[in-house]
């Protein structure tokens, strides 16, 4: 359910592919910092962009220095200087890491090496916030409910995971959190399972594993046929995510330039919907 937010290159300033690639190394030396070193082979550009779009919400600057890192030991390399901010995203990112290899063990019945990677940075974070990992829990055992249960419903079962991505901004943000901002991150969160979930279609059924869509569309063998005959409603779905992510950058109080946050939300997550839908729009086209 990570890996999926990207910018949307041909359009993306240098001093924002400067920032992001910032911010992404900070985050780095942040989960290792608070987690260990392990749990930084399960950093994500998902992550690493709330973090951005949380700091400028925030009105909290971000200092750029360079230096060396593990992955980089001869060139230096310009790093985000760490702040409450970044460990708050860092102890997501390993929490999430750990509840998706959690997650994997309930569709596959088998403990994943995963588990094992994160178990120990997932308890140094939840140690440091529980706050964040209570969310976590509450919102993964929701999820857990709804796929137990075989619900069809695609808002219904995107809802526990869009409501962790806006509570988890709203406990950064504190007094700057507002309507418009949970609304961001909320649809941050519902694009992220609408879109996995599309992206996993033909492999959880041939793995006879719970899929949203396999559920509301049952007739559907395949990710060609899901859209071939229920596009209409994909699309639909989708495009009421964009409308809200529009409507909610429109309307919140930025405090730096928000080139990247609109080249993200308003380019690169329709162009990455583009590149999931565009495989079985190839098999259509076939």
């Amino acid at each position: 359910m990570f890996g999926y937010i990207r910018t949307d290159d041909p359009y993306l300033y240098k001093k924002d592919e400067t920032l992001y690639n910032a911010c992404y190394c900070c985050l780095c030396k942040s989960i290792g910092k608070l987690c260990g070193q392990m749990a930084r082979f399960g950093l994500t550009y998902d992550v690493t962009f709330l973090s951005v779009l949380l700091h400028n919400l925030a009105n909290c600057d971000i200092t750029i220095n360079k230096e060396r890192c593990v992955s980089h030991p001869i060139r230096r390399r310009g790093i985000a200087a760490p702040d409450e901010i970044s460990e708050k995203a860092a102890a997501l990112n390993v929490i999430l890491c750990y509840y998706k290899a959690l997650d994997d063990f309930t569709d596959t019945g088998k403990r994943s090496v995963k588990s094992a990677v994160f178990q120990n940075g997932y308890k140094r974070a939840k140690k440091k916030y529980p706050e964040i990992e209570r969310m976590a829990a509450k919102r993964y055992g929701d999820l857990t409910n709804y796929e137990k249960s075989k619900t069809s419903s695609v808002d219904m079962v995107a809802d526990p995971f869009s409501k962790l991505s806006a509570e988890f901004s709203s406990f950064v943000l504190g007094d700057s959190a507002t309507e418009d901002t949970y609304k961001i991150f909320y649809f941050i969160g519902k694009w992220i399972y609408i879109i996995d979930a599309i992206d996993d279609f033909d492999k959880d059924k041939k793995r006879n594993e719970y899929n949203v869509f396999a559920c509301a569309f049952p007739d559907c063998v395949s990710g060609e046929q899901l859209i071939k005959e229920h596009g209409n409603d994909v699309f639909s779905t989708l495009n009421s995510v964009f409308y809200h992510l529009k409507e909610g950058v429109e309307n919140a109080k930025f405090y730096f330039n928000k080139d990247l946050i609109e080249n993200v939300l308003l380019r690169g997550i329709p162009k990455q919907t583009d590149a999931v839908l565009k495989k079985y729009l190839k098999e259509k086209e076939n």
